[in-house]
């Protein structure tokens, strides 16, 4: 086979660019596709989400294909009030790709099962975790994810076996004071002058030098009120990136015992809610290897690149509800340019057909 569909799949469905948890007509047109190629199609999956199981018939592994579908939003330039969608991370791409591989995915499985997953709401960290509600790991053994990358990662047409992501989450610290009158500080306590002690004291935060991490203030708000009036509260957003999920619960752990602390010295109140939290990738050393063996066997070595990282994916929430699962995410040299979420992204579609090919030697050989 050629797989050139992917292409024409890629095309279609930039086209239908849809954001997080509204992928209506993005699910649709996979959906029919699917349908037309005589497959079953469980659909509504947490939310938008689809599913198809593809059985050899014979005993063995289920591994699970999983492609994103949902796009980024962006204000359109000719009414600020509107919002559109753009598939600037290369999720179009992706599900063509897994798209392109189904029929002979089909055709060549001679052992276990294969489960293809087109996942809605990546972006917004929900995708993943509204599909393991509904049933998307039952049964499965391995997990397979992937993803275009930018220049910057990956040259064109090369392969990393391991997109080293990062542990990351968004953290919200309330430090509640006392109100009075600027005159009268002393008869109020100052959630700006705590905020202050309080970020100054993350900024001092050690964990262990041998792995990378940061954590930095993003935002910061108090009570809009009068300029000579100490205010009631202030919130501070904050940005945590981390090595691995040890690393990142280290910090969490370390805020809140700094937030547990401005009582004592000043008398105020604090809390620290975790908002947005997305794990780090626990990836399987066979699986990488197997990889790299596919991609020699099927292109050469010379595609074969050293592994790249950077930014968070949902799909690490697979691994983390079911822990014994077996994890692969390799990385797709495509020639994103000038970078993924920049909304002029661009890409050579030619890599489509290739990636869809490496993807159905890649499950015969894991199930091999």
């Amino acid at each position: 086979m050629s797989f050139q569909e992917a292409i024409q799949y890629r095309t279609e469905l930039h086209q239908l660019a849809e954001l997080s948890g509204e992928e209506i007509k993005t699910a649709q047109y996979i959906q029919h596709k699917l349908e037309d190629m005589g497959f079953a199609v469980r659909s509504g999956v947490g939310g938008h989400g689809l599913i198809i199981d593809i059985s050899s018939g014979n005993e063995g592994p289920v591994v699970m294909l999983r492609a994103d579908i949902d796009a980024l939003p962006y204000t359109d330039p000719n009414d600020p009030e509107k919002i559109e969608a753009i598939h600037a991370c290369g999720h179009d791409a992706h599900a063509a790709i897994l798209l392109a591989a189904a029929p002979e995915i089909r055709s060549s499985l001679k052992k276990g099962t294969v489960r293809l997953v087109f996942q809605p709401a990546e972006e917004s960290l929900q995708g993943a975790l509204a599909m393991i509600k509904d049933g998307a790991l039952e049964g499965v053994d391995i997990a397979v994810g992937s993803h275009i990358r930018p220049v910057q990662d990956l040259p064109f047409g090369k392969y990393c076996a391991s997109v080293n992501h990062v542990a990351c989450a968004t953290v919200e610290v309330r430090i509640d004071g006392k109100q009075a009158h600027a005159a009268r500080p002393h008869l109020g306590i100052n959630p700006i002058e705590a905020a202050s002690q309080y970020i100054a004291s993350i900024a001092l935060i050690k964990i262990d030098p041998n792995k990378s991490w940061s954590v930095k203030p993003t935002q910061i708000f108090s009570e809009v009120g009068a300029t000579n009036s100490i205010p009631s509260f202030v919130r501070i957003a904050y940005d945590l990136r981390a090595q691995d999920n040890a690393a990142l619960e280290a910090i969490i752990e370390r805020m809140k015992l700094a937030a547990a602390s401005l009582e004592g010295s000043f008398g105020a109140k604090a809390s620290c809610e975790v908002t947005e939290y997305c794990p780090g990738p626990e990836y399987d050393a066979a699986l990488n290897e197997l990889f790299r063996e596919t991609v020699t066997e099927t292109i050469g070595k010379d595609a074969l690149h050293a592994n790249c990282g950077g930014g968070g994916e949902d799909f690490h929430f697979y691994k983390k509800a079911k822990p014994e699962l077996r994890v692969l995410y390799y990385g797709i040299g495509s020639g994103a340019a000038p970078g993924l979420h920049d909304r002029n992204m661009n890409f050579n579609v030619e890599i489509l057909p290739q990636a869809s090919q490496l993807l159905v030697n890649l499950v015969n050989k894991i199930l091999a």
